[in-house]
């Protein structure tokens, strides 16, 4: 009998724990409760075959992309593209090229997200061969001309070469500084 007291005293015990667990569980979710409606994922507009053109405040224009298929976020105010193909126009210079897997363009702040085989083509002058830039991911701060990157980067300009991981670049300038592990060629 005493067994039995025990036993049936345990399995009230092992009851209540499970229904107080239930319980708290419960108002956990109540309190953590998230509107799936704050969370946005869908862009507010998806374009195929696209060419956008950025402007400055005289009608310049700043950059062009064009991509196969172009989300838009209007909150966020960010472009998402698809194998961007983007021309930066610089004064009196002839534009760069610079193509990619993926872009994402923050156009209200003028930057410039390219990452998965980055490839860039820029010229000081006309009359130059193209510099080739290549590197997994680059950041493009349109305001200072400025591009930068903590990947590795490979430059190639006729026969010479340079390679090394982590960059900054004038784009109007035409400079090119490479941080770490800096080995090159240069060939007249």
């Amino acid at each position: 009998m005493i067994y039995l007291k025990k036993n049936l005293l345990n399995i009230i015990i092992i009851i209540f724990g499970c229904a107080a667990i239930l319980i708290i569980n419960n108002k956990a979710e109540n309190i953590l409760d998230i509107n799936s409606s704050n969370i946005k994922t869908m862009p507010d507009n998806i374009f195929d075959q696209v060419r956008y053109i950025a402007m400055d405040d005289k009608g310049n224009p700043l950059y062009t992309v064009s991509s196969p298929n172009m989300k838009q976020f209007f909150e966020n105010e960010v472009i998402e593209a698809k194998s961007p193909n983007i021309l930066l126009f610089r004064k009196d210079k002839p534009p760069t090229k610079i193509i990619s897997e993926f872009g994402s363009i923050a156009y209200k702040r003028n930057n410039i997200r390219l990452f998965g085989n980055v490839n860039m083509y820029f010229k000081e002058k006309i009359s130059e061969p193209f510099l080739k830039l290549n590197t997994e991911e680059i950041y493009i701060y349109l305001n200072e001309q400025l591009a930068v990157t903590d990947s590795q980067v490979f430059i190639k300009k006729s026969n010479s070469y340079l390679n090394g991981v982590g960059m900054k670049s004038s784009l109007m300038r035409g400079e090119f500084i490479l941080f770490e592990e800096t080995r090159g060629r240069y060939v007249k």
